[in-house]
């Protein structure tokens, strides 16, 4: 009996240890894997479209508004607020307004906004 009482408490607390750990946050990705090293500001690419349009970027922020479906999203750091579409390369994240991100994408400019075309997007 004592074996059986032993064996019941160990399997209760790897279930313990798995559903704890299970549940903690951890780092999400969506879409391709984010490559680039560097982050560049927001307001960077605000205040010089130019140098960027046609290049990928990566960019870290908090989502401000996200597309009901995911499929789009607006980023917002402390130098600025953009635009990420993730409808041109068929993916999608779920409703994670207000948490961090980082995205990458090639920055584009149509109907004289700057946005950012997303290629992958990793919650923090």
């Amino acid at each position: 009996m004592r074996i059986i009482t032993v064996f019941a408490l160990a399997l209760i607390t790897v279930f313990a240890a798995v559903f704890l750990f299970g549940c903690a946050q951890k780092s999400k990705s969506y879409g391709q894997p984010i490559t680039k090293s560097e982050i560049t500001p927001i307001g960077n690419i605000l205040a010089n479209p130019e140098q960027f349009v046609g290049k990928a970027v990566k960019v870290a922020g908090k989502i401000a508004e996200e597309c009901p479906v995911g499929g789009w999203f607006f980023l917002t750091d402390q130098t600025g607020n953009i635009y990420v579409n993730l409808h041109p390369n068929y993916f999608a994240i779920p409703q994670i307004q207000g948490h961090q991100v980082v995205a990458q994408g090639v920055v584009k400019k149509e109907y004289n906004q700057i946005s950012i075309i997303g290629e992958g997007v990793e919650l923090k």
